[in-house]
């Protein structure tokens, strides 16, 4: 276990940033030989459900840390903006009702990294998807994740242009 107690605050801060930045950057990695060498992997139902219980523990964890017990909208909310989206994306949450919020992500940094690879996108839709559901599922598994837009989808007109992709997520029942 790390030494906390011989390091100040933001040396803890910086080391544990690295570590994310380290483990993200090398998960994007690991997707990318997958998808050059075995591409039906990515779109396959066992790495979607990886990727479900990777952020379904994602969202236990934060639960844990932030002492979060309930299964409402404000609580997915606390949780998010505690996420791995959070740490990475500039994310926009704008809770809409008692039982429903938008996500949207601006600037998308692993988009940006597509283009400057020479890639049109970087196909996420799916895995995001897969991500959110496994993560809002933890808060209450009544809970509906439905994509609004992302790559290669134009954004709405009514969307700005730097927004990168967009999620609505509501208690099941509700009408959008």
């Amino acid at each position: 276990m790390l030494d906390i107690s011989c390091l100040s605050k933001e040396s803890v801060y910086n080391i544990m940033l690295k570590h994310l930045i380290v483990m993200n950057s090398g998960w994007f990695n690991f997707e990318n030989l997958i998808r050059a060498k075995h591409p039906e992997v990515i779109k396959s139902k066992e790495y979607m459900k990886l990727i479900e219980e990777y952020s379904s523990g994602q969202a236990r964890a934060m639960s844990k840390a932030l002492d979060v017990k309930g299964n409402c909208i404000d609580d997915l909310i606390k949780l998010l903006k505690c996420s791995h989206w959070a740490i990475f994306e500039c994310i926009e949450i704008e809770k809409l009702t008692e039982e429903s919020c938008r996500m949207r992500i601006i600037g998308c940094s692993t988009q940006m990294a597509a283009k400057k690879w020479g890639m049109e996108h970087y196909d996420c839709a799916d895995a995001t998807l897969a991500c959110l559901k496994g993560f809002c599922n933890h808060v209450n598994r009544d809970m509906i994740v439905r994509k609004i837009f992302a790559p290669p989808e134009v954004n709405p007109k009514c969307t700005n242009e730097n927004v990168s992709c967009e999620w609505l997520i509501s208690m099941a029942g509700v009408k959008d």
